[in-house]
């Protein structure tokens, strides 16, 4: 039997990160934040992509953040 998938709509992952709809809506238009799945003209966004973006937002300090872009694929 298959895991079923929990997904977040724009305004619950706005709630959850306290930002507001329209910046989410920026960051999707710019290619920032987590994975998204467009549903006509629902937005969906599947809680282990949001939980690893969020992983790989933990930063120690300020003054060197790695990049590397196979993350974010």
């Amino acid at each position: 039997m298959s895991k079923s998938k929990t997904y977040l709509t724009a305004t619950g992952l706005a709630a959850r990160w306290h930002l507001t709809p329209h910046t989410l809506s920026q960051w999707r238009w710019n290619g920032k934040g987590p994975r998204f799945s467009k549903m006509g003209k629902r937005i969906l966004y599947e809680l282990k992509h949001v939980e690893a973006f969020e992983e790989r937002s933990i930063h120690q300090n300020t003054s060197y953040i790695p990049f590397d872009k196979e993350e974010i694929d």
